[in-house]
């Protein structure tokens, strides 16, 4: 928002007067505040409040949002089937201007939708709102937490057309890794990757289906690149036969120990 204001005036408008936040736990209400007034954004607009109890309407008519993030609690839905990520997803699709755009960052989980509750919010959020796409990330983007997470975009206020063309991408293999006593740390690719993935994320390139599929969906289907992929293509020659390689190492090995049975041969003490 910064690099396209225009002046120095428009950014410190935007500082002060563009960026809204909620924030229900007082020590990350805090902590969030300290780092926004150290960045400079000169006033933060955050709340220590439960999200979840406002009006969305009052949201709308107050803020005037176009562009809502949230990375939700997780597991809430545990203690409180009203407390599911999805569930505050679409409370945020609810509080965005029509036409907006809301970025979550959720499990998996959130867009299978296993219970019947979250199934009615995935059902209900079509009927008001677009999904525009998910992307698959990699399993330690929360290094530490055994979380599958995904981002998923939508457009606020506007029903999902049955015709629409939705992008499912696999992004696991984002270039950053797990190293030894460093943790999750970004490598020389991670630049690249980031970069192809917006162009197709644009339109800007065709990738392939084992990255990115695009289809039309349905309230029941599982909003992921892992649910509507199929793989497609031919194995070649060299794949066979490394295959088969591996195979025969493996049927060889268990002879070689006495697991003949396994392939329908009798041990040798057997046989005697």
């Amino acid at each position: 928002m910064l690099l396209r204001a225009k002046n120095e005036r428009q950014k410190e408008d935007i500082k002060k007067n563009q960026l809204f936040g909620f924030e229900l736990q007082s020590f990350m209400f805090a902590v969030a505040t300290a780092n926004m007034v150290l960045r400079g954004d000169g006033k933060s607009n955050l709340y220590d409040e439960d999200f979840l109890k406002q009006i969305p309407l009052k949201l709308q008519e107050d803020f005037m949002a176009n562009i809502g993030f949230m990375n939700p609690p997780y597991s809430q839905g545990k203690i409180d089937k009203n407390l599911t990520e999805i569930a505050f997803s679409e409370h945020l699709l609810n509080s965005i201007l029509k036409g907006g755009k809301v970025v979550v960052i959720v499990p998996q989980s959130a867009m299978t939708g296993k219970s019947k509750e979250e199934k009615a919010i995935k059902a209900n959020i079509l009927k008001q709102h677009t999904l525009e796409g998910v992307i698959t990330l990699n399993k330690n983007t929360f290094y530490g937490v055994e979380t599958n997470p995904c981002i998923a975009v939508f457009t606020a206020g506007i029903p999902h057309d049955k015709d629409k063309i939705c992008k499912f991408i696999n992004f696991e293999d984002d270039g950053y890794e797990v190293q030894k006593h460093k943790g999750l740390v970004e490598t020389i690719h991670a630049k690249d990757k980031k970069a192809y993935l917006l162009k197709v994320w644009r339109d800007e390139l065709e990738a392939p289906s084992k990255f990115c599929v695009k289809t039309t969906i349905e309230t029941d289907d599982e909003w992921l690149h892992s649910f509507y992929y199929f793989n497609d293509e031919i194995p070649t020659h060299e794949e066979f036969e490394k295959t088969m390689a591996d195979y025969l190492t493996f049927e060889f090995n268990m002879i070689t120990h006495g697991r003949g049975y396994l392939f329908g041969l009798e041990d040798e003490k057997d046989a005697k």
